[in-house]
């Protein structure tokens, strides 16, 4: 009998475990995900939001009649490993939303299967008037490039406090003419938290 209230006080703790699934429909859940340190699904959504937002009310694409824009190297500086196509995916689909312009999927390896397509020139099993005829490609007129960077900072509020650190997050982008290589928009977005558990290197 002894031996099974240490089995049965592991099996109850073991419940109390477990996995629960956020509903990002749920404003109160969503908001509750602000103490995580990490940078999460709220920090993605507003970021992108706010840059893509600049970057339409600079008046910089409407410098070119139809601005294409190749998504260049977005550079991820922090203690965390993410894939920043997290964050550049919702900055793409609220522009091509917007209607302000184009994204060339092409030339940020996106999508392989145009060449694949037309890698099929000339081969006879393919009906070759529904393979992509030369010339029909349209070549990006601006990149967009970036970094994700991270600093912590210790934090003492008095005698018997605990240290918690604030993490600051900046996103760095920029947005590039492609026939000039001068830069047509910049921005800078912070994202910052304090608490305890900071990511770190």
């Amino acid at each position: 009998m002894k031996k099974m209230i240490p089995m049965a006080l592991c099996l109850a703790l073991c419940a109390c475990g477990g996995t629960r699934v956020v509903d990002l429909n749920d404003a109160d859940e969503v908001n509750a995900m602000q103490h995580v340190m990490e940078l999460e699904y709220r920090d993605w959504t507003s970021t992108a939001e706010k840059m893509t937002e600049s970057m339409i009310n600079s008046g910089a694409l409407k410098a070119e009649q139809k601005p294409v824009i190749a998504m260049g190297n977005i550079v991820n500086d922090t203690a965390q490993r993410f894939d920043t196509d997290i964050l550049t995916k919702k900055i793409r689909t609220t522009l091509l939303k917007s209607g302000k312009a184009q994204i060339a999927t092409n030339f940020s390896g996106a999508d392989t299967n145009s060449e694949k397509v037309r890698a099929q020139r000339g081969n006879a099993e393919y009906d070759q008037s529904t393979i992509a005829k030369t010339g029909t490609l349209i070549a990006p007129n601006m990149s967009l490039s970036g970094k994700m960077l991270q600093r912590n900072l210790k934090l003492e509020s008095g005698w018997f406090s605990s240290v918690d650190t604030r993490t600051e997050y900046y996103l760095q982008l920029t947005l590039t003419d492609l026939k000039t290589g001068l830069s047509v928009w910049e921005d800078e977005r912070p994202i910052v938290k304090e608490g305890k558990y900071a990511p770190t290197w």
